[in-house]
């Protein structure tokens, strides 16, 4: 069946999909819960036909698995991107692959923070290799923390920005993004961009969400992510979390696939 996107991606010819990815934190689940079961019923329709999973996350990818073994979701073939696109991981060989650019600004930046000690026990550091991530206490920190990031990096001309989460704040390294993840998976698969499909819901998944054949937002997700999937011809579903993901692979399944 050819897709209604006739237009899509510059292209006219039909697109077969062979790749899912998916944030999870704020798509499969909300924040800090367990996967729910719309989610874990969207990827099994998706499997069903034929499609690879991966997950992209900003968290570290060991974390990753541990949630992925605990949901019943880890395969054999399982691939991770990790740390917002820093950390590709393969659970089964255990193999790693790190964007290591600007680590040492990373390094610097830590350390300067640290020694500065203006929000001594506000927060907990999540640990990462490829960035620097903080969980405020009190969520009306992420701003203050944020902005006292960004005038260490501007003050050390560090190669590094600052993005917030609703209850976390990371530095990364300039040029990161789970975009550079996607593209370590597409060139070890042999599976185009264009041929996957991505599901996001935050700033941190705009290149991912910009850079596939097929973008999804799930409804709790921000203005500036449904407007990029709007423009690129994607799926905007009106529901939230896990059953925003089932409504998107419901109306992939019947359109697109």
């Amino acid at each position: 069946m050819r897709s209604p996107l006739e237009t899509f991606a510059g292209r006219r010819d039909y697109v077969k999909y062979r790749f899912c990815v998916f944030d999870i934190d704020g798509v499969l689940n909300p924040a800090g819960k367990p996967v729910q079961k719309e989610s874990l019923k969207a990827l099994e329709l998706l499997e069903d036909q034929g499609l690879k999973i991966s997950f992209a996350s900003g968290k570290h990818p060991w974390y990753i698995t541990g949630g992925l073994i605990f949901s019943g979701l880890l395969r054999k073939d399982t691939i991770i991107i990790g740390e917002a696109g820093g950390h590709v991981f393969f659970p089964h060989s255990k193999e790693s692959i790190l964007y290591t650019q600007f680590v040492k600004d990373i390094k610097n930046l830590k350390k300067i923070f640290y020694e500065n000690q203006l929000f001594r026990n506000e927060f907990w550091e999540e640990p990462k290799e490829t960035l620097f991530s903080l969980f405020p206490k009190q969520w009306g920190l992420i701003p203050v923390i944020a902005q006292e990031l960004q005038k260490i990096i501007d003050e050390e001309g560090l190669n590094l920005y600052v993005i917030t989460h609703v209850d976390a704040i990371d530095a990364m390294q300039n040029g990161l993004s789970k975009e550079v993840g996607l593209k370590i998976l597409s060139e070890r698969l042999n599976i185009s961009l264009e041929e996957m499909i991505a599901f996001g819901d935050g700033m941190n998944d705009l290149e991912m969400l910009s850079s596939v054949g097929y973008p999804v937002a799930v409804g709790n997700a921000v203005d500036g992510i449904k407007k990029v999937v709007e423009n690129r011809g994607g799926y905007r579903a009106k529901q939230e979390y896990g059953k925003g993901v089932l409504e998107a692979v419901d109306y992939i399944l019947k359109t697109i696939l």
